[in-house]
Parts: structure tokens; C-alpha cells; sequence
């Protein structure tokens, strides 16, 4: 299947070329700052609660409900124009926007500010995702598909690990710095220096991605299509299609809880102050993601046979349950270190599951709608797993007074509840695929990378 719309030396069989890996490198590079711009703030909960007067509930808000609706409400018209328009171009505005709006987020002088500042930074991260993942579709066979897209799926680890141990003590440095007479880091407290100067790089990334040359299979675009072929679609085949989309939004809510409000609980449950739980949690963090991710990519390419779908939901099911009575109890020793272990074993196991997440989506959509099918499952999981996960737990914080460590016993409880039912529904997901076997109907967008 020579045909002109593949790079020469990416021929039918011959597997993606140099060009594809060096471009999904840059995809991934772009999502981790994404991740690094989100999840820094975890890291500075305390002090921009003391400096705004915030309340956990109205931090769970701010990272929560409020950040989501708007990247959902963002998300399905940018994966149109994904599917429709020079994708390299729309990626690389997306950057800009957010990473501006991240700097931004240092001159917030109260709640609602900072909450404008962190829609429009959901409002730009929310249009990357789709558009990468269709585009890694378009440049890897199912074969490597798997690799390629693990390699993604390490940004929210890798950046929020860099997040966390490269925030921790950049706040630490600027802390140093400003205590320095006439130093320029005086202007400013600590944590707004750190949103600007984790803000910053995504700029550069913008730049770097305009440099790709976005061309597309011949036919692979429909002139005239719309939403509403996707909603037929999803409408079609419900069973498999939201079943597994509500799988992964309820998991997403034991991350998301997780993401914004871990190191915060087990600083508050041990007493330890932010650069110290950044240098021991951040390569925690990393390291556990990383290798979670990495593992299921290579482990599915290798072993995952022909029907890919079955593998990845078998995987899943297996991780999850593990992940259940880690998450249930990990929380709860009164060690600093042993505590720290089992959230490292808990982050491995959920990075392997969520870096698998968009792949039966990307296998059994059809080619021109993956990055509207992609925009919905990443919709459907910031509507109810990141916006209901870090209120849902400042909420149960604030009202848990009995508990010894309220934050600490709410995600205990999220990860007991979470757990079982995202099993009931993989399972559910698992048995429709038997059945229809949609990745068979879907292959023919997978057959050869068209990138280069």
C-alpha cells in the first residue's frame, strides 16, 4: 500500500519511520507541559490558600467542576476543526493559550481570578489531546500504535512528577532568592514567581509544533461532516462505546483526586512542608507513572495479539483490582515511607490503565471521526472524573471531622468506592466487544502510518 500520501521510507510493512517517533517525542513533550502548567498548583496549595483566604471546598472548585465544564465545552469544537483543519496549527494556538494563561494565574488577586485564569487554561489544554492522539493514529499501525501512544501517555507522570519535584524546589529557590536585598523575586510572592517560570516553556513548544507538515491519507477527511455522524456513531454503539467512557471518567476520579490533593494529604498526615514532599514524592510520582506507562505499552504491543481491544480490557481489569485495596489502605499507615511506597505501587497501577485508555477508541473509530471520538471520551472523563474527583474530596475533607486526617480518610474512600465499579463496567465493556468486534470494521484506518 505505497501510496503518495505516506513519507517516503515508510512503505506498507515497513513500519513507521525516524520522522513519526521524532514527532510523537514532540506531541508528548507538549503534553507534559500541559501537565506540568496543571499540576503545579497542587503543589502550592497552602500558601495560595493563605494568600487568597481560600477554603479546601473552594480549591476542590477551582481544580474541580468549574475547570472541567469548560474544558468540555471547549473540547468537542476544537476536535472538529481537529478533523477538519491543519491540526499542527490548532496544537500549537492551544499552547499558547494556556501556557499564557498559567502565567497569568501568578497576578490572581482572589478566588475568582484565579478561577478565570484556570478555565483558560483548561480551555487550551483541552484541544491537544484529541488532535495528538488522532494524529499518532494516523502515523503508527496497530502494532505500534500501543508504543506510541504510551510514550504520550507519560506526560501526565512525567510532568506532574516534574511538577512536583521541580516546583518544589524552584519554590524554595525563589523563597531564597526573595530574601536577597534588592533582588527582582521580592516583587512578588513566592508562588507567583513559580507560575511564571513554569509557564514559560509552553511557548517554545507552540513554536516547535508549528514546524510540522500536517498532510493527510488521501480520502481521510469528509468534507460536510459534523458532529452528528459522531453522535450517531456513539448512539449505535452505546454499549460498548459509553460503557467503556464511563469506565475510564470514573476512574479518572480517583486520579484526578489524587493529582490535585495527594501531596497535600500526606503533608498535612506526616508534617512536612512543600519542598521536602517535592523532593521525595516528584520522582515518586514520575518514576511510578513512568514506568505504569511504559510497561502497558510495550506489554500490549508484544503480547496483545491480534485482537488489541480484548488485551487492553483484560489488562485493565486486572490493574484495577489490584488497585483496589492499594488505594483503600495505602493512606493509612502511619509511616512517611511506607505510605509513599503504596502510593508509588498505586500510581504505577493507574498509569497503566489510563496510558491504555484512548487505544480501544483509537482502534474501532473510524479515521475521520478518532479525533471527535477522542474529544468525547476525554469530555465525558473531565465532566465527571476531574471535575467531580478534587471537590468531591475537598467537600468530604471539609466535613470529615472526626476523621484524625480528613483529606487522607476522603481519598481512602474515593479508591473503595471508585475501584469496584469501574471493574463492573469494564467487564460489561469487555463482553460487548466479543460480540461486534468493532476493531475488525476499524482496521482499515490503522493499516500504515501516512505521516512523516
Amino acid at each position: 500500500m505505497a501510496q503518495g500520501g505516506m513519507d517516503e521510507g515508510e512503505a506498507a510493512g515497513a513500519g513507521p519511520g525516524w520522522r513519526s517517533w521524532l514527532i510523537a517525542l514532540l506531541l508528548a513533550f507538549c503534553y507534559t507541559m500541559s501537565y506540568v502548567d496543571r499540576q503545579v498548583i497542587s503543589l502550592l496549595i497552602e500558601p495560595i490558600k493563605a494568600a487568597l483566604s481560600l477554603s479546601d471546598t473552594q480549591f476542590g472548585l477551582m481544580q474541580g467542576i468549574s475547570f472541567s465544564l469548560f474544558y468540555v465545552a471547549a473540547s468537542l469544537p476544537l476536535a472538529w476543526l481537529a478533523d477538519h483543519t491543519r491540526r499542527s496549527r490548532l496544537m500549537a494556538a492551544c499552547i499558547a493559550a494556556w501556557s499564557a494563561m498559567t502565567m497569568l494565574c501568578a497576578f490572581a488577586a482572589n478566588f475568582w481570578q484565579m478561577l478565570a485564569a484556570r478555565i483558560g487554561i483548561a480551555a487550551g489544554e483541552s484541544g491537544l489531546t484529541p488532535a495528538a492522539l488522532a494524529t499518532l493514529s494516523d502515523r503508527f499501525d496497530p502494532r505500534t500504535l500501543p508504543t506510541a501512544t504510551a510514550m504520550y501517555m507519560l506526560a501526565p507522570f512525567v510532568g506532574g512528577g516534574l511538577a512536583l519535584a521541580g516546583g518544589g524546589a524552584l519554590y524554595a529557590a525563589v523563597t531564597h532568592w526573595a530574601a536577597v536585598d534588592g533582588s527582582i523575586f521580592a516583587a512578588l510572592d513566592a508562588w507567583q514567581w513559580v507560575f511564571l517560570i513554569v509557564g514559560a516553556p509552553g511557548l517554545l513548544a507552540a513554536a516547535l509544533l508549528l514546524l510540522i507538515r500536517d498532510r493527510r491519507p488521501a480520502g481521510s477527511a469528509r468534507e460536510g461532516q459534523g458532529m452528528g455522524e459522531m453522535i450517531a456513531f456513539f448512539r449505535r454503539e452505546w454499549r460498548i462505546m459509553g460503557t467503556y467512557a464511563m469506565a475510564m471518567s470514573v476512574l479518572m476520579t480517583l486520579l484526578s483526586s489524587y493529582v490535585t490533593w495527594l501531596p497535600a494529604a500526606i503533608m498535612r498526615s506526616k508534617g512536612v512542608d512543600e519542598a521536602t514532599m517535592g523532593t521525595l514524592f516528584g520522582p515518586i510520582y514520575l518514576l511510578s507513572g513512568a514506568a505504569g506507562t511504559i510497561s502497558a505499552g510495550v506489554l500490549i504491543m508484544a503480547r496483545g495479539g491480534e485482537d488489541k481491544v480484548r488485551a487492553v480490557l483484560r489488562y485493565m481489569i486486572l490493574l484495577v483490582a489490584l488497585l483496589w485495596p492499594v488505594g483503600t489502605f495505602g493512606l493509612l499507615t502511619g509511616s512517611l515511607h511506607g505510605e509513599l511506597a503504596m502510593m508509588g505501587v498505586a500510581l504505577f497501577l493507574i498509569s497503566s490503565v489510563t496510558s491504555l485508555s484512548s487505544l480501544p477508541f483509537q482502534y474501532v473509530t473510524p479515521r475521520h471521526l478518532r479525533a471527535q471520538a477522542i474529544a468525547i471520551l476525554a469530555a465525558l472523563s473531565a465532566l465527571f472524573g476531574t471535575g467531580l474527583g478534587p471537590v468531591l474530596a475537598g467537600v468530604m475533607s471539609d466535613h470529615l471531622t472526626g476523621a484524625r486526617f480528613p483529606l487522607s480518610m476522603a481519598l481512602s474512600i474515593i479508591a473503595a468506592v471508585v475501584c469496584p465499579i469501574v471493574l463492573l463496567l469494564l467487564t460489561m465493556a469487555l463482553r460487548r466487544h466479543a460480540t461486534v468486534r468493532l476493531d475488525l470494521a476499524g482496521r482499515e484506518g490503522l493499516i500504515a502510518p501516512a505521516l512523516a
